[in-house]
This record gives C-alpha cells, sequence and structure tokens, in this order.
C-alpha cells in the first residue's frame, strides 16, 4: 500500500531544500526557521499544483501532492504553525 505520491515527496524536497538553502544563507539550522519557511513552500507549490491542475481539488489527497493520505498543504500549514512554536519556545 502506497501511503504517499511522487507528486508529494518530490514537492516536500524541493521545500526542505530550499529552507536549507536560506538556513545557510542566514547561519542557522535551527528546526523552527526552517520549518517556517518550507511549510509555506509546501503549502503554495501544492495549492499552486492543484488549482491548475484540470482535474484538481483542494482537500482530496491524489489530486496533488500528498503525504500520508493527507494534502500537501496541510502538512505544509502544519509545518509552519511548528515552526513558529519551535521558535517562540526557543528550540533547537
Amino acid at each position: 500500500m502506497i501511503i504517499f505520491n511522487y507528486v508529494g515527496i518530490i514537492m516536500t524536497v524541493i521545500a526542505f531544500a530550499v529552507a536549507f538553502g536560506v538556513g545557510a544563507v542566514f547561519g542557522t539550522s535551527a528546526e523552527g526557521p526552517l520549518m517556517i519557511v518550507a511549510g509555506p513552500l509546501l503549502a503554495a507549490m501544492d495549492i499552486v499544483y492543484r488549482l491548475k491542475s484540470h482535474d484538481g481539488h483542494i482537500y482530496i489527497p491524489h489530486k496533488g501532492g500528498s503525504l500520508f493520505f493527507l494534502p500537501a498543504w496541510a502538512f505544509g500549514a502544519l509545518w509552519f504553525v511548528l515552526g513558529i512554536v519551535y521558535t517562540v519556545q526557543g528550540g533547537s
């Protein structure tokens, strides 16, 4: 049973690669700032993909990127919120 699709994996890899690149430019590798960058980027990529797709749907996971049967944009939103929490709490 496959619990993700390749579109979701590719979007996630791109989002975190960009986040690590931005982190390297600003000299940080902390979880919070990386998630604050990667989360909205993943959400934006997935939403744009879904809106541009002729059969795209904002909620149905297989109509865009998905991870663990959930839309990739939902993970992006979650990672953004967790990144803010980690940064405010002064986590790693």
